[in-house]
């Protein structure tokens, strides 16, 4: 074993001089440039050659103008024209980023309608950036003009929510400045990119066209917003927005379509829609750690049924991780239908994994109502009945009520409704009429039902974390029975929600297979036909839940842990993980 080179000076100062100048060579190979104040995007061999030879790229070509529509790799197209614009072949860091404050607004969707406006925002940001965006120090403030108009987005909280007008004005016109200002950012910069490249005529429609739509949608939204609302903000104002959001969205495809050198072929779109949809199904994720965290912290214990719950809902987003993934590469107008096919697709696994995070606190509160119908008498007409007299009847409803109590840490049942008093009633009852008389029967039952009806709307009460917006919408109600069947009713839109979601989500994505495979082979045809037959199966079974009985003798599959496994046996049938 040679120690020399622990120990010889002669050796470390050759190494440190060795490393010094391999640095200083690096450094000089490597040096910073500064970021330019604004970066063309047309390809420097391209305009290398235009200034020698030519103003005009059909003369660049092989003398056929219409191949130059069909990009590809190396600086020329597939048919050995010249490239026009530069390729991006993935995601910069600015553009996830930007990704990043499209999925924070996500914790505020509550209605499509403003997801639809949202995601048609992202959408056209997003066709832009990946044909023209060059890092330059202009590309960087329209980057910030749409990080703010993101954060804007925060106005249009009140104006979709039906539950709280107050504020619904004034937010309809902040909002709409947001809109306004995002649109006109827009038109700039492809004004911007049709001077850049003023030189290639047939650039120069396209481009205008582009411009044209962003800036008739900016007027538009400044139209609205300066002769609407007329009262209070409904369905009208809001329809209005989502058209013309899906309008320009849509217009800018077309022109894509109709000009294929602004097509969206070898660029990085197709990773783009991927990125998101991750990110989407991210924040699913991310709402179920937090349902999870809270019924751990709500409940002094946890049943197998609510741990088995939580692991068919970690299963059932991995298996939407694995349905969405595609790596295939398909033509210009098939791509772009196939891009668009993702808002419907982000809209559903939307619909899904928020159904799945809601699902979760729900099978934990049915677990709860379980246990209370197994406290309460099993025949309410005959309340007494097991019971040699009054003190036993009341020690046991007692123990009863503090077994109730001792289930959950955040609130406690014994604060928020004062059980005592009724037994107090009860004993009249036994002194006035009689134990297990028929009027005492029929006194004591009611009282005794309305003490568990109240203790089974406390179990959506102990959940304040993640049930504050179900008991903010059935505060209203008067008694126990009101408040229970107003949450039901509640639960209603959370199944079919989550049921819609996760059949969409199988029908889309059969619809997208289509798409993506242009030779299919017999498996691939029976897999498309399994996903659509799954996916009507799903929205079947969603509406047959919310119409069954609630009844503890009928409360069956709606009251079971089977909702979310169901769905993920659904999705595992639908389309195997090992076939991805």
């Amino acid at each position: 074993m040679d120690l020399s080179r622990y120990f010889s000076t002669r050796r470390k100062v050759e190494a440190q001089h060795h490393h010094h100048n391999h640095h200083s060579s690096h450094s000089k190979v490597h040096k910073k440039k500064p970021l330019r104040l604004l970066a063309n995007p047309i390809n420097k061999d391209v305009r290398q050659l235009l200034s020698s030879e030519s103003g005009d790229i059909e003369k660049s070509s092989n003398g056929n103008s219409s191949d130059t529509t069909t990009l590809a790799g190396d600086g020329k197209t597939s048919r050995g024209n010249v490239i026009i614009y530069k390729q991006h072949h993935e995601a910069s860091t600015i553009e996830l980023f930007y990704d990043l404050f499209f999925v924070a607004n996500l914790a505020l969707i509550d209605y499509l309608k403003l997801f639809t406006i949202m995601w048609f925002t992202w959408l056209i940001t997003t066709l832009f950036d990946v044909r023209f965006s060059i890092d330059c120090v202009w590309n960087r403030l329209h980057k910030a003009i749409q990080f703010g108009v993101f954060t804007g987005f925060v106005f249009a909280g009140p104006i979709f929510d039906r539950y709280n007008n107050v504020l619904d004005r004034s937010a309809f016109k902040h909002f709409g400045i947001v809109l306004i200002v995002s649109r006109a950012a827009l038109a700039i910069q492809y004004a911007v990119v049709m001077w850049q490249g003023r030189m290639f005529r047939q650039t120069l429609w396209p481009l205008g066209l582009s411009t044209c739509v962003h800036a008739i949608a900016a007027l538009l939204y400044g139209i609205t917003t300066a002769v609407l609302p007329r009262g209070q903000v409904g369905l009208e104002e809001q329809v209005v927005w989502v058209v013309i959001g899906i309008l320009e969205g849509l217009s800018i495809f077309l022109i894509a379509i109709f000009w294929r050198i602004l097509s969206f072929k070898y660029t990085h779109l197709v990773e783009r829609l991927q990125l998101l949809t991750l990110i989407i199904i991210g924040e699913g994720i991310i709402g179920m750690i937090k349902s999870v965290a809270s019924i751990f912290k709500e409940q002094s214990s946890n049943d197998a049924t609510e741990i088995g719950t939580v692991v068919a809902a970690v299963v059932l987003l991995y298996l939407l991780y694995m349905l969405q993934l595609s790596n295939d590469r398909f033509g210009t107008v098939r791509q772009q239908i196939w891009s668009l096919l993702h808002y419907p697709l982000h809209m559903a696994i939307l619909l899904c994994v928020e159904g799945n995070t809601s699902l979760i606190v729900w099978n934990s509160a049915v677990s709860g109502l379980k246990y209370i119908w197994s406290l309460g008498p099993d025949d309410y007409s005959d309340p007494g009945a097991g019971f040699d007299n009054t003190s036993d009847l009341i020690s046991n409803l007692n123990e009863s009520m503090w077994r109730i109590d001792a289930r959950y840490n955040g609130r406690y049942w014994n604060a928020t409704y004062r059980w005592q008093t009724n037994f107090t009633a009860i004993e009249n009852y036994t002194a006035e009429y009689g134990f297990r008389s028929d009027v005492w029967n029929n006194r004591t039952g009611n009282l005794v039902k309305s003490m568990f009806e109240n203790a089974q709307a406390f179990v959506f009460v102990a959940h304040t974390e993640t049930l504050a917006k179900l008991n903010a919408v059935s505060a209203t109600a008067v008694g126990p029975r009101e408040r229970l069947d107003r949450i039901f009713s509640v639960f209603d839109t959370t199944v079919i929600q989550f049921f819609t979601g996760a059949g969409a989500v199988l029908l889309v994505l059969a619809v997208m297979y289509w798409f993506n495979k242009r030779h299919k082979t017999k498996v691939e045809f029976g897999e498309m036909i399994n996903r659509v037959i799954v996916g009507f199966g799903l929205l079947i079974v969603g509406v047959a839940t919310v119409i069954s009985n609630r009844t503890p003798t009928g409360f069956k599959f709606y009251a079971s842990q089977w909702i979310i496994p169901i769905v993920v046996f659904s999705f595992g049938i639908g389309k195997s993980p090992l076939l991805s």
